[in-house]
């Protein structure tokens, strides 16, 4: 018997509201720049480390999303 998957989240957990803009900017580049140092160190990236700095990043990335899509609507 197979699992049922669900690609929805509850987008809740982020808990946007703390985030100002300039926080949401500077938290992303932080990660960009530690993504940009490990590879230059040889960090390849498909490493632990660089996966998970890009989970960071998506989250910040889906929070700005969500913005977006609150103020367009």
């Amino acid at each position: 018997m197979g699992v049922l998957v669900s690609r929805r989240e509850d987008y809740t957990q982020y808990e946007i509201s703390h985030f100002s803009e300039e926080t949401l900017q500077s938290e992303m580049k932080t990660i960009l720049n530690q993504m940009e140092e490990a590879v230059q160190q040889g960090e390849s990236l498909t490493s632990e480390y660089v996966v998970q700095l890009s989970q960071q990043l998506d989250r910040y990335v889906l929070i700005a999303q969500i913005r977006k899509i609150r103020c367009v609507n």
